[in-house]
């Protein structure tokens, strides 16, 4: 039994001493949207919202174990960002509070034209296989994103309120969907110019939750998604890569997220329960593996 045992042991320690293990880093760019559904009318014939893509960034460190000289598994360990850009033009509201602590606040209707740039920062952690061909190394396998931060810049543009049919209402958003404040808290800045025929002086930056009632967090903190890329050696070392990540995991909790459409004008909030949001981003690197 030892001998086969001791058998084992050394047949372990001569295939691992076979493999080639290497590390390295690689740093570039992310073209990142969401993909899923859009706020529509009630009768499907317009679409009020668009997901359009913006630009990040990913950095961080790599490491390949080769099995032989053509195939292997690498995994990396990085910052990356994540998100997209979210228009909506179509009826909707915004709300006006009392005060700081104020959540319910007063409803108010109008057109908005919105234009909200969402980046989600993760810890990605890629695990993919690899095949070397020539100078190509062609790759595909999971990743695993923890997400650390989560912001949301824009703005927010009313028409046709009750205040004034021809003068606009703008809210610049500059807010973290991980620390803002709901509802009256929300306020991050005060205008000087009072809302049209009032006294009122509307907020001129609001938080991420402003128009909620609540700040339970929008986004959730994992993304699972498939991941497909090559990357091109210009020597044994340096390489330029290119990939894509394809979300799994519906990125938004229905309880905070918020519909934006009000065709009918009454009432106020109301959440996509049934909505899903994923993940897509292209990335574009630059890396050297020692």
């Amino acid at each position: 039994m030892r001998f086969f045992f001791l058998l084992f042991a050394l047949a372990t320690f001569t295939s691992l001493s076979a493999q080639e293990f290497s590390g390295g880093f690689r740093a570039g760019l992310n073209f990142i949207t969401f993909d899923g559904d859009q706020e529509m009318s009630a009768d499907g014939t317009l679409t009020f919202e668009e997901f359009n893509r913006t630009t990040g960034f990913h950095v961080g460190a790599t490491f390949a174990l080769a099995f032989t000289d053509l195939v292997g598994v690498k995994a990396d360990l990085m910052y990356s960002q994540k998100g997209g850009e979210r228009r909506f033009s179509g009826p909707s509201f915004f709300y006006l509070y009392a005060g700081p602590d104020d959540v319910a606040g007063e409803v108010n209707f109008g057109r908005l034209e919105a234009e909200i740039d969402v980046v989600n920062s993760y810890i990605d952690i890629p695990v993919v296989a690899y095949y070397r061909l020539g100078i190509l190394e062609i790759e595909g396998g999971a990743s695993m994103g923890f997400l650390v931060n989560s912001r949301a810049s824009g703005g927010l543009t009313y028409t046709n309120t009750r205040f004034s049919s021809t003068e606009s209402i703008i809210f610049n958003v500059d807010g973290s969907y991980f620390s803002d404040e709901a509802g009256g808290g929300g306020v991050l800045g005060r205008s000087e110019i009072p809302l049209p025929r009032t006294n009122v002086l509307p907020p001129s930056v609001i938080s991420a939750y402003y128009n909620n009632s609540s700040n339970d967090p929008l986004y959730r903190r994992f993304d699972f998604g498939l991941i497909a890329g090559v990357s091109v050696f210009l020597n044994n070392g340096l390489f330029l890569g290119a990939r894509y990540q394809y979300g799994l995991t519906d990125l938004t909790r229905p309880e905070n997220d918020l519909r934006l459409t009000n065709e009918e004008q009454v009432g106020g909030r109301e959440y996509n329960e049934a909505d899903e949001d994923f993940s897509r981003s292209i990335q574009a690197s630059i890396g050297f593996r020692f």
